[in-house]
């Protein structure tokens, strides 16, 4: 069950961590019709953003939202967008591709999330950990990797998985973090060029933090 549910998941983040974060020349669309249209793959598809508010962020770059059917918070940083459906497609090119998107203005700084259809128990997390990290080595041989482990995140179990990744043109942060939703794998992830790895880590720390999950 650990190779078949690490191989699943690797098909699933792949297209997260190893695309290149070279701005795209397309803009993102605010709650468009992309974030319907790439919902249809996720296990439950996610409506537009609630209105109901999230917990206040205490960093001023930072605004809480509430995704996937109000089942998951999470900070995002002010000013992102839904990624449009074209410019998903161009970054993220596997039919793998996360279901929703949030990114800046030039598409170079990215969250995505990805509820995929991998069973999974919030008991079973830490099983899983190292046969994944494992399959993450084996794909990127060169990573630097910061941070492979499970913690309590609000109560729940969330793998974390931290790592500069090659790309195309640079190279890549990832913060990948995995937890159980509706009894499958819900994968989210941030990642930005190594250019801004020192002005967004910490951003990206805070999100993680902030991670609330049903």
């Amino acid at each position: 069950m650990k190779k078949l549910v690490s191989v699943a998941l690797l098909l699933s983040i792949l297209a997260v961590s190893a695309c290149s974060n070279k701005p795209a020349d397309t803009k993102p669309a605010e709650q468009n019709a992309a974030q319907t249209t790439e919902a249809a793959k996720t296990t439950e598809a996610p409506k537009t953003d609630s209105a109901t508010p999230a917990p206040a962020a205490t960093n001023d770059k930072l605004e809480a939202k509430k995704v996937l059917n109000d089942k998951v918070e999470i900070l995002i940083p002010k000013g992102f967008t839904v990624m449009s459906e074209e410019m998903a497609k161009a970054k993220y090119p596997t039919e793998n591709r996360p279901s929703l998107i949030y990114t800046d203005e030039k598409g170079s700084i990215n969250i995505a999330f990805s509820h995929t259809e991998t069973p999974i128990q919030d008991s079973l997390l830490k099983d899983m950990k190292d046969p994944m990290k494992e399959a993450f080595s084996n794909m990127y041989q060169d990573a630097t990797w910061y941070r492979d482990e499970v913690i309590q995140i609000n109560g729940k179990n969330v793998g974390v998985f931290e790592m500069l990744t090659p790309a195309a043109d640079t190279k890549i942060y990832n913060l990948i973090f995995f937890t159980e939703l509706d009894g499958k794998m819900l994968m989210t992830t941030f990642n930005c060029t190594e250019a801004q790895m020192e002005e967004w880590k910490p951003l990206a720390q805070e999100i993680l933090m902030s991670y609330k999950v049903q």
